[in-house]
């Protein structure tokens, strides 16, 4: 049923809709999840895994709508390819690119919320992850907020920080991108995981519900572009993935990894400019935030511009 709320013709026009439907699920989600409220023991430690259910009870009908999503996304595609029709790489994929950032900008939210509402143990899962990324990244992520980066770069760890977030968050666009070319939108269990993570994390950091949007504010330099490489790398994957099933002629299969070889490309750039922002000084940080919000208006122009119906 949830999956079945909104429509393809709704996402082309208002891509928005995906935020909300995100909220909407991810809500559900996390209050069937609340009602099991499942606790286990390992080794002597009380674990509460209701986060995880939370997680699961999102994906569920994420990835079956998400999938016919990239499977009607790439028979236009192919369609396109076939009749020799001429389109732009970005008015084929501007649309897709914009809808899977409202979607992902939505279960943050929605995580967000209802980290700050719920007791502290509920998304404990999630928590222990932020402490682990924390950890490895030498307490990098959310340093707009605690200010901490000025004594990494004083002792001459700037550059460790950024290559170890830029490896990490690479091997985390490959994931992305294998689990969708072997089940089709499989990239939505890294989507829907790292927007509970987020969330949470951003529901701990706030000290009221209004202070949840200022908050997030912070994340967004460097968190636009790292998760807009998932995503994409998710989508490249799921065309790719939605191609091989159906046999297409060669003419058709190369023009849709010619478009996947561009989106990983994509994929890579917005990866590597969101850790530049993440970690290095203030100099190369502007120019990183500069060229990558300069790419993403132009993404947003193209996709808000009328198509026009041949």
């Amino acid at each position: 049923m949830l999956e079945s709320l909104i429509k393809f013709s709704e996402i082309e026009e208002r891509p928005w809709i995906l935020a909300l439907w995100a909220m909407l699920i991810s809500s559900v989600g996390v209050l069937f999840s609340v009602q099991l409220s499942y606790v286990i023991r390992i080794a002597g430690t009380t674990l509460n895994i209701s986060g995880l259910f939370s997680v699961l009870f999102t994906i569920i009908p994420s990835v079956y709508f998400m999938t016919l999503y990239i499977k009607k996304q790439e028979s236009m595609d192919a369609k396109d390819i076939e009749r020799h029709y001429e389109k732009g790489f970005w008015v084929r994929h501007d649309r897709d690119i914009i809808a899977f950032l409202f979607f992902f900008f939505g279960l943050t939210i929605s995580y967000a919320f209802w980290g700050y509402m719920l007791p502290p143990d509920t998304f404990q899962i999630q928590t222990m992850k932020v402490q682990d990324i924390r950890a490895m990244a030498g307490s990098v992520t959310g340093a707009y907020a605690s200010g901490d980066m000025v004594e990494a770069y004083a002792s001459g760890t700037e550059y460790a920080s950024f290559m170890r977030v830029l490896l990490n968050n690479l091997q985390v666009m490959g994931f992305s991108f294998i689990f969708s070319i072997l089940f089709g939108a499989g990239a939505i269990f890294i989507v829907v995981w790292n927007a509970s993570i987020l969330g949470v994390y951003i529901g701990r950091l706030s000290e009221s519900l209004i202070h949840i949007p200022g908050v997030t504010l912070s994340f967004l330099p460097h968190g636009i572009p790292e998760i807009g490489g998932y995503l994409i790398a998710g989508l490249a994957g799921g065309l790719l993935s939605a191609a091989i099933i159906r046999g297409h002629k060669k003419d058709v299969l190369t023009g849709i990894c010619i478009d996947a070889m561009k989106l990983m490309a994509i994929a890579v750039l917005f990866v590597f400019l969101g850790a530049l922002i993440e970690t290095m000084d203030f100099l190369i940080r502007i120019i990183s935030i500069f060229v990558f919000y300069t790419i993403f208006i132009y993404i947003i122009t193209v996709a808000v511009t009328p198509i026009k119906k041949k």
